[in-house]
């Protein structure tokens, strides 16, 4: 999990990026955006080394393993493992129509607004997680106003979150 405003030199991260995703970044006009892509991608050379490629859509895939990528405001987290996982993250003190937001994804009606965050951040992981989502597990995590699921077959105990 890392910050945009954290990132100290654009050059070093953009040298991290394949010539696909070069050019799909230099498509982004939004600041923020921009700014995602480059840390997500670039954190993901650094976990996984020679071992990811990228997709016709420049989307990074690990070659043995597993990845998701999830970003709001400044956040971006990237999930590996070694098996299916997926994760999203939520700014929770952002005021939206819940009953018919829920109703339109066909969500369970929220009691309130952090019941709707929950199920919206675990019914976005659960779509990155992929085909099997039922058999997953979801865990919830805090960090500040931002609400983070993650899904996985995987033992709590065994996720764990590194910022840089």
């Amino acid at each position: 999990m890392s910050n945009i405003q954290d990132i100290k030199n654009v050059p070093e991260l953009e040298q991290k990026l394949s010539g696909a995703e070069l050019l799909q970044y230099g498509k982004f006009s939004n600041k923020n955006r921009k700014l995602q892509y480059l840390l997500s991608h670039a954190k993901v050379k650094d976990v996984c080394g020679e071992n990811v490629i990228v997709d016709k859509n420049s989307a990074p895939i690990i070659k043995s393993g597993f990845i998701s990528i999830a970003h709001k405001d400044n956040w971006v987290i990237v999930a590996v493992s070694d098996s299916p996982v997926g994760v999203d993250i939520e700014n929770t003190t952002i005021n939206r129509d819940f009953i018919g937001e829920s109703e339109l994804l066909n969500l369970p009606k929220p009691k309130n607004k952090q019941d709707f965050y929950k199920n919206f951040v675990e019914y976005e992981a659960r779509i990155k997680f992929g085909a099997d989502a039922e058999k997953a597990n979801s865990y919830f995590y805090e960090k500040g106003d931002y609400l983070i699921c993650v899904c996985s077959i995987e033992p709590q105990n065994e996720i764990s979150f590194c910022s840089e």
